[in-house]
């Protein structure tokens, strides 16, 4: 009898390819793309029906890229199973409640999100145990044996992400969606991975960037093709130093990969184009230390620049992206939840919007999706692309010139 994934008939659905006019070229984005954009979900992808999956994606003028799978991931067996009822939440399982894991458990308890927290897997097993039965739920001490439970369907994965790889490889052989807090992997090598399995299983995997989930951002993108031609965008992410900063487990890598992760998606969501040029220049207490600040420009072929400024500082939180239009400039900050629009520095408008937890409106993206068979808004392909750009700046840091993104 031939076995089928309980996702692959809901999940790689066909979808509709969207084409954008560019803001920096004149236009603007069509109300369904605007739309989009707004939600963050601007990757349109389609599967095909020969033999293994591949994805495509389109941009704006006809240009595709495409990826064939080849990877041979195991993927265990599963009987067909009937689309869950709309009102009936999934349960779910989470690997991973260090300070920022502990966030999505208070989150799951506490809100509505679609999902139905039913384990929960860490390394410090007596907080652990102590966890589950504070909240009546089951506790795993090893994750291989929460992700191969069969009363859970989907699996959050909120760890370092030198165990991201492992673990999201293992849920995907027991046919669970994934979702990976970012960066989805600890480089494009380790990422791929994660995307071939996912998509040859036909197992929903999304990549946790909460950025897009900002109001401010949102709003942001909104404005964006009312300001003229593009003339430059920036970004700086400046947070204060923690015990456990300027690290990223298992690499010599810092804050670019750390949280600058954030900056690099946002990017790809804004500018759409296939080719960068990638200069870096990062600041370390030594020459193998992990990055303290990196400072990233990023080229459009038609000029369009991109400054980024990431670091851990002392003091003096800030984050804020901006994008400087030929009539008008706007900037957003996300720390005080506030959009400024300028023209010709006069502050022509000032715009306050609600503080809302990004991870609660994400875990409700993912949930309906699942249940709707719908593409998850953030695939694991935005997850590496992130990743991949991320390598990018990386290796011009190292070579001291400008490099072309793709290779």
């Amino acid at each position: 009898m031939a076995h089928t994934c309980p996702w692959r008939n809901r999940y790689q659905q066909p979808t509709g390819m969207v084409k954008k006019a560019c803001p920096r070229e004149g236009g603007g984005p069509s109300s369904k793309a605007a739309a989009l954009l707004a939600r963050g979900a601007y990757s349109q992808y389609v599967s095909t029906a020969k033999g293994r999956p591949a994805c495509t994606k389109r941009f704006g003028g006809g240009r595709e890229r495409r990826w064939r799978l080849f990877s041979t991931f195991p993927i265990l067996p599963h009987e067909p199973s009937q689309e869950r009822p709309l009102n009936t939440p999934i349960p779910v399982g989470l690997i991973g409640l260090g300070r920022h894991g502990s966030r999505y458990l208070r989150h799951l308890i506490e809100e509505e999100t679609g999902g139905k927290l039913v384990a929960i897997s860490r390394q410090q097993v007596d907080k652990g145990r102590q966890q589950a039965v504070h909240h009546g739920i089951q506790f795993f001490p090893d994750y291989r044996d929460l992700v191969a439970d069969p009363a859970i369907q989907a699996v959050l994965v909120v760890t370092p992400p030198a165990l991201n790889a492992p673990i999201a490889l293992e849920a995907i052989k027991h046919r669970k969606a994934v979702l990976l807090e970012k960066p989805l992997a600890l480089n494009s090598t380790e990422g791929r991975h994660i995307v071939e399995a996912a998509n040859q299983a036909g197992v929903p995997l999304m990549t946790g960037h909460t950025l897009r989930y900002e109001p401010v951002i949102r709003k942001l993108q909104e404005v964006g093709s009312t300001l003229g031609h593009w003339q430059f965008l920036t970004g700086r992410m400046h947070l204060e130093e923690q015990p456990e900063a300027n690290r990223v487990q298992g690499t010599g890598h810092g804050v670019l990969l750390e949280f600058g992760i954030h900056l690099l998606d946002w990017v790809r969501v804004m500018l759409q184009d296939e080719k960068l040029t990638v200069s870096a220049d990062m600041t370390r207490p030594s020459p193998n230390a992990p990055e303290q600040r990196a400072e990233i420009t990023l080229t459009t072929p038609s000029g369009l620049s991109c400054h980024l400024d990431i670091a851990r500082v002392s003091q003096d939180r800030i984050t804020q992206v901006e994008i400087m239009g030929t009539t008008e400039r706007v900037q957003a900050d996300w720390t005080n939840s506030v959009v400024q629009i300028f023209k010709q520095e006069t502050l022509t408008s000032q715009e306050f919007l609600p503080v809302t937890p990004t991870i609660v409106t994400m875990l409700r993206d993912f949930f309906h999706a699942l249940r709707k068979g719908k593409q998850v808004p953030i695939t694991g392909e935005d997850g590496l692309r992130a990743v991949e750009l991320a390598d990018a700046c990386y290796q011009a840091e190292k070579s001291q010139q400008p490099i072309s993104f793709p290779s």
